[in-house]
């Protein structure tokens, strides 16, 4: 999920604005395990495993690109499909305290039987202090949204999270986390939801596991029906290279 730091997906694999930026060319990426595919509050997977890559390229003046795919069953009356991400952005640091990044990326459904009607794009902006602080703000044109009586359409969408992250001193391995936001879907009847999770990251490099506690606020159900999280549980498993 990536109200956790962003950690179940691109920020645990792209160094952010880091020194690598400056210094040489990386490759990387990371295998992950998850026993929910949540985003913002919302699953992607109907509550069950997903299984994810992620593959990247940052060059050493911060121009980054990438791939992104995981199993997903947005809809819990269809067979399990794919979600692929294809991403292009920058990544720049202000001094020591301050990394940022941009990112505009495709989200494509391409075996999912309604069709393209769940693809959209996204702009994503995040900024982390002294890596103990993120924002993270996110601004969709076609987000999907379901509605009763017209069906599958595209809206406008917005997002604002903050996350902070401390290392315990009695156990430098263990990361706790927590984290709060805000969504906002626009269209006929708009609607909005808060979501918030806690959870730990334990580091045995090049592996992390993760575990958090994940609920919405009402609205969610409004808006995702059975998909927004409730007082959820989930664990993941990340293998970087």
């Amino acid at each position: 999920m990536r109200l956790l730091a962003g950690s179940l997906t691109l920020s645990l694999g792209v160094a952010v604005g880091s020194s690598q930026c400056t210094a040489a060319d990386l490759w990387g990426g990371s295998i992950a395990m998850t026993s929910d595919y949540l985003v913002r509050g919302i699953s992607r997977s109907d509550e069950r495993p997903a299984l994810q890559l992620d593959l990247h390229y940052l060059s050493s003046s911060g121009i980054l690109a990438g791939l992104f795919a995981s199993n997903t069953r947005i809809d819990s009356d269809l067979p399990t499909d794919a979600e692929l991400n294809a991403f292009v952005g920058y990544a720049w640091a202000s001094g020591s305290d301050w990394h940022g990044r941009i990112l505009a990326g495709h989200y494509a459904y391409p075996w999912n039987r309604a069709g393209s009607g769940y693809n959209y794009d996204q702009l994503d902006i995040d900024l982390d202090f002294r890596q103990w602080l993120d924002i993270d703000l996110v601004y969709s044109p076609n987000a999907p949204r379901y509605l009763k009586y017209r069906g599958l359409i595209g809206v406008a969408s917005e997002s604002a999270e903050v996350n902070v992250r401390r290392a315990l001193p009695m156990l430098r391995r263990l990361t706790v986390v927590a984290g709060i936001g805000y969504s906002h879907y626009g269209g006929p009847n708009s609607e909005e939801y808060a979501y918030w999770s806690l959870g730990a990251a334990y580091d045995l490099a090049p592996v992390s596991l993760v575990m958090s506690y994940v609920d919405t606020s009402s609205g969610a159900k409004a808006l995702f029906y059975n998909a927004a999280s409730q007082g959820r549980w989930t664990g993941t498993v990340i293998w970087r290279f």
